[in-house]
């Protein structure tokens, strides 16, 4: 019977999954998953994303045993296990999804492709659904995209035959793969627990989404995030699933779906974009922000990253980050008044903003979160100024985003006595310090540098 190998990485599931659906066709099935040290230990990898995976390793265990099946682990470079797998087993070849997060794994794709040239072994790979080889306009993707989204899932295999005799290395404990537990609290990981978020968002968040997306108390955010970078479901599957809910006449309801699957859009669009702009993960698209040099200030830097900078809903941010993962707590509009803050107001290098974010972030995805850096950073246009986000982090970012104050005072305690009309620019107050830098100085000086 046919042997294929199929290779997960970025796409813990079972449903709607196409090489997983048509190894499965074709006779016995090796599903791997390979431990790579050199992103497990890569300056970005963040310790609690660690954890993350390993309970998504988990889920998708229990679903291939499911089937009948069972997921094989190993540890090491890819570029060897691979092959020497597909030796041992007699396996015809291996199935899988492309992935293009890092410079890192598309050299190792490469370099696997052609240590398998060399023995005459083979490896067909899938592109997930809306991403896309060819370079296109936005347009044309938006179009690509809808269709894809529209196109019947894959299905899952009714059953997963492995062979008995192939063994598998133990799931590891997060401090066998180097990684110390940082004490945030790990959400479960896997498609259930993707598919409960998916509930929960009907049950409780789909008739106020829209209007409270950018109020961090409200927790109005999905949760999805850290499943969909690890593919414990598929996007398609959220916009099916959203599209078949019934909106039972409440435009409150047809206008946070919209919003929903309007931002599952977006970051397609990100990881679409960063396919053709790998450098982001390097440097600034236009390098002259790079040689024209940043600053740095250690005791500044430490100040926004630890929630000490006397603006409070900065460090409410800040301190949110570190606590939590920022999975769920953290919304789009507080991510971004927090960068803007160190790459526009500090005038640092938006880099070292991204390799704070990434080392905490449960949901932290590398063509998402460099992409946004160096936006809210103004380093992705040489000459349209209008995509340059300098947030102003006093009063007028309290108004917009956390009027009653509810999530600076969570996460700043030491403001907690004060009213919101108060923690734009809280007065003096014990324990807490008084602003690092001066808000219109520090934006006219980067509008200056900008033009």
């Amino acid at each position: 019977m046919n042997r294929t190998i199929v290779w997960f990485r970025r796409d813990l599931r079972i449903c709607d999954h196409e090489p997983l659906f048509r190894a499965a066709r074709r006779g016995l099935v090796i599903p791997i998953f390979v431990f790579d040290r050199s992103l497990l230990l890569h300056p970005e990898t963040g310790s609690a994303r660690v954890a993350f995976m390993l309970d998504c390793l988990a889920s998708l265990e229990a679903d291939l045993h499911s089937r009948g099946g069972r997921l094989i682990l190993r540890s090491g470079d890819p570029v060897t296990v691979l092959p020497d797998l597909v030796a041992a087993t007699g396996a015809e070849g291996i199935y899988a999804y492309t992935d293009c997060e890092r410079i890192y794994g598309r050299v190792r794709d490469a370099r696997l492709n052609a240590a398998l040239a060399d023995h005459g072994m083979k490896i067909r790979w899938f592109e997930p659904s809306a991403s896309l080889p060819n370079l296109m306009s936005y347009p044309q993707y938006r179009s690509r995209w809808w269709r894809d989204m529209a196109a019947a899932p894959v299905p899952t295999p009714p059953r997963i035959e492995v062979p008995p005799e192939i063994a598998s290395d133990t799931l590891p404990a997060l401090t066998d793969l180097a990684h110390v537990p940082d004490d945030k609290l790990i959400p479960a990981g896997g498609t259930a627990a993707a598919r409960e978020l998916l509930t929960q968002f009907f049950t409780d968040k789909s008739d106020r989404y829209y209007w409270q997306l950018s109020y961090p108390s409200a927790e109005a955010t999905t949760g999805l995030s850290p499943h969909i970078k690890f593919g414990a479901i598929s996007v398609r599957e959220c916009v099916q699933t959203l599209q078949q809910a019934p909106d039972h006449g409440d435009f409150r309801i047809k206008r946070s779906q919209q919003q929903l699957l309007a931002r599952l859009r977006w970051g397609s669009g990100f990881a679409q974009r960063f396919r053709y702009l790998p450098q982001l993960e390097l440097r600034s698209l236009y390098t002259v922000f790079d040689e024209d040099g940043w600053e740095f200030d250690e005791d500044l830097y430490r100040a926004w990253q630890v929630g000490q900078t006397g603006f409070p809903i900065v460090d409410a941010a800040a301190r949110c980050l570190q606590a939590t993962g920022g999975w769920q707590a953290l919304n789009f509009r507080s991510r971004a008044i927090y960068a803007s803050f160190l790459g526009n107001l500090l005038g640092m290098d938006w880099r070292l903003g991204a390799l704070h974010f990434m080392r905490h972030l449960i949901d932290g995805d590398c063509p998402i979160d460099h992409y946004q850096w160096a936006m809210q950073s103004g380093v992705t246009h040489c000459l349209d100024k209008s995509w340059t986000r300098i947030y102003n982090p006093g009063q007028v970012a309290v108004d917009r985003c956390d009027p009653e104050g509810h999530f600076i005072k969570r996460w700043v305690p030491e403001l907690a006595h004060l009213s919101p009309q108060q923690l734009g620019t809280p007065p003096p107050v014990d324990g807490y310090p008084a602003p690092i830098l001066d808000y219109a100085a520090a934006r006219q000086k980067r509008v200056s540098q900008l033009e």
